[in-house]
């Protein structure tokens, strides 16, 4: 095949793809807008149990500060969310702050990026957040971290933290996700003590990894 007959199907593909997309506007306008408003639409929602020693506070992604709006509620949990319109990169510099409303010191807390839409592949995949350092044991006190009660911390994904999300979630065949859960797992006192899932548990003094729930 000569050159100029390659550049010549390769322009009749063009307008041919032109015409289909100019088609599928004239035809049905507000599916055409809504294809692409739903391609850029993004949600955020965050799930906060009444027991929770942290009160969550500002949420920032895609540059702008979100007003998440009150949902469903449980026993359990409280539902609030957000939907906005963003690029493909709208979790880069995305952050969460939160706030000790408890009367100890916290020195590390683990929040979950869960995202909704791995959930075909089975268990929705989740990646950490995370605020301090855990204590390996009962005698580890060199904390990194102290955050005191009253206090804010912010977690950030700066540019190092998203980049090693996109790969992970590429890793997984996911290259692109337009909603995200907030979910607080766990936060560790200063005193052996780790709020989770919704109770209290005191660090086990036989095996330093396990944690023994006590409300």
């Amino acid at each position: 095949m000569s050159k100029q007959s390659f550049r010549k199907i390769a322009a009749n593909l063009f307008i041919l793809i032109a015409l289909s997309v100019c088609l599928f506007f004239v035809s049905s306008p507000q599916r055409a807008w809504a294809v692409l408003w739903q391609s850029r639409q993004k949600t955020i929602t965050k799930y906060e149990h009444p027991s929770m020693p942290l009160r969550f506070g500002k949420v920032k992604a895609a540059g702008k500060l979100l007003e998440l709006k009150a949902g469903p509620e449980t026993r359990e949990t409280r539902e609030s969310r957000e939907e906005f319109d963003a690029d493909d990169d709208w979790m880069k510099d995305m952050t969460v702050s939160f706030t000790n409303t408890s009367d100890k010191n916290i020195v590390f807390i683990q929040m979950l990026l869960i995202f909704p839409e791995t959930e075909s592949a089975g268990p929705p995949l989740a990646f950490p957040m995370t605020y301090g350092r855990m204590p390996k044991d009962s005698g580890d006190r060199n904390f990194d971290n102290v955050l005191k009660s009253g206090e804010e911390v912010e977690l950030a994904l700066t540019d190092e933290k998203y980049n090693k999300l996109r790969d992970w979630l590429k890793n997984k065949s996911f290259e692109k996700v337009s909603s995200v859960r907030l979910f607080l797992q766990e936060a560790v006192f200063d005193d052996d003590m780790m709020w989770t899932g919704g109770s209290l548990a005191r660090r086990d003094p036989k095996d330093p990894n396990n944690w023994i729930h006590i409300q």
